[in-house]
């Protein structure tokens, strides 16, 4: 968990537009649903949304944690997107799950974070071709491997386009498969398959050419699939993800 994340948790719920917190009629031996907590916390339940960030805060930091500019970024785009959950103007229907309905926000979000850094607010961008890396005052990833290959990884995702950054990421740090991924995201999963396979080759290249710059690069192969998902399961275990 990155440092002071439960106080950001805090201010997230603390800057909240809802009513003022009110006792709830759930009993509180009982787990109650994502779908009754977010209601609850839509209408007005602030002990039902502090539950819920802390149950969707982890993976909605992931998300965000290597596609932006810095870790303040992250924080800021975090607390928007949970925020986003009582200020949205298209309230959860329930016709999906909740956390579709969190990565949807999420995603909208990424997509205005980028936007405003290409200066380029009310211009259509491509996602499909446009990269984090390519942004404004880029910095380094803020997740940091132990191993070269790990931390090749980790750039290489910043250096594809960002609707294959996101699939991929999702993929390798959430553990989600293909079905999981199509209905995370709200499209059709011949449409994710799709863009795993081309994805996974512009990581593929892009990891190659990055270790290509270490002194030893000639004696390294070409980069497998096998190899991108033992590293990315390195770096899981390595940053307590799995």
């Amino acid at each position: 968990m990155i440092p002071g994340a439960r106080d950001r948790r805090l201010r997230v719920i603390d800057r909240a537009s809802i009513h003022p917190a009110r006792p709830s009629s759930f009993n509180m031996q009982r787990v109650r649903s994502d779908v009754e907590l977010l209601q609850a916390w839509q209408g007005g339940d602030r002990e039902a949304g502090n539950t819920l960030v802390d149950r969707y805060f982890a993976a909605i930091t992931r998300f965000f944690r290597n596609k932006v500019c810095g870790e303040d970024d992250v924080a800021e785009l975090v607390g928007q997107t949970f925020l986003g959950c009582t200020t949205s103007k298209d309230r959860f229907r329930g016709d999906a799950s909740v956390r579709q309905y969190l990565y949807s926000i999420a995603q909208n979000v990424l997509h205005k974070y980028i936007r405003a850094r290409y200066k380029r607010r009310n211009e259509l961008l491509d996602f499909a071709s446009v990269c984090v890396q390519e942004l404004e005052a880029a910095s380094p990833s803020s997740i940091v491997a132990h191993k070269r290959e790990a931390q090749s990884l980790v750039q290489a995702l910043r250096e594809i386009p960002v609707e294959d950054q996101v699939v991929l990421e999702l993929m390798y740090f959430e553990g989600l498969s293909g079905s999981e991924l199509a209905g995370v995201l709200g499209l059709p999963e011949g449409t994710v398959r799709g863009r795993l396979a081309r994805g996974k080759q512009r990581l593929r290249d892009r990891v190659a050419a990055l270790l290509a710059r270490a002194p030893q690069a000639a004696q390294l192969p070409a980069v497998s699939p096998e190899q991108l998902d033992v590293w990315a399961l390195e770096l899981r275990r390595q940053q307590g993800w799995s």
